[in-house]
């Protein structure tokens, strides 16, 4: 039996690749703050997470990069806000944390059957 071959564990190893994306793409903004004619990119991180869990079977998905709309564009042509994609880093990296945090609860729940069954 493989203990870390569960839907929970790649449920959140799904969910760790969402927040990394989205951390990937919020410093990749941060970087290009002041390139000329740079559009700001995202994804909906909301639907992101929704299908990491339907995916935790092991199928794989690939969410959707965007260029965001709506935002105050400077007269170079770029649109990025140093304010926005701070608050973004910061909650992904708290969701990040929370799904580290999880993860390690998993861990130590297969440890302790593990122990349990006296390492069988």
């Amino acid at each position: 039996m493989n203990f870390f071959d569960n839907p929970t564990i790649r449920g959140l190893e799904n969910y760790l690749e969402v927040t990394a994306l989205r951390e990937k793409i919020t410093t990749a903004n941060i970087a290009n703050i002041d390139t000329p004619g740079y559009r700001t990119l995202d994804i909906n991180f909301l639907e992101a997470l929704h299908n990491a869990a339907l995916h935790a079977g092991g199928t794989p998905f690939a969410p959707l990069v965007f260029h965001v709309q709506g935002l105050i564009e400077r007269p170079d042509g770029n649109n990025v806000s140093v304010d926005r994609e701070s608050v973004i880093l910061t909650g992904v990296q708290l969701e990040y944390r929370a799904a580290v945090a999880l993860l390690h609860q998993e861990f130590k729940q297969i440890e302790a059957a593990i122990n349990a069954n006296g390492g069988a």
